[in-house]
């Protein structure tokens, strides 16, 4: 990858052409993969996943509420 030597190298303008060129490749071949049918619905399960749990944390605390009131009116 890098070569080690006594004397510094110079970055010319084509080095720095090549490695912009590399980063916007890989960034066009990851957008490319984020339209994949298999990662949108991943994407999605995983957020219908999260709303059922926040409902379902949102109806376990009244139920707690209502048996603690339930349970003070006893007393």
């Amino acid at each position: 990858m890098w070569a080690v030597s006594d004397q510094p190298s110079v970055v010319t303008r084509d080095d720095l052409e090549q490695g912009a060129r590399k980063i916007i490749d890989t960034l066009a071949n990851t957008g490319e993969g984020m339209t994949n049918p298999v990662f949108l619905k991943s994407m999605g399960t995983a957020a219908m996943m999260g709303v059922v749990y926040w409902v379902g944390r949102r109806k376990g605390r009244r139920k707690i509420k209502r048996a603690i009131s339930e349970l003070a009116r006893m007393v």
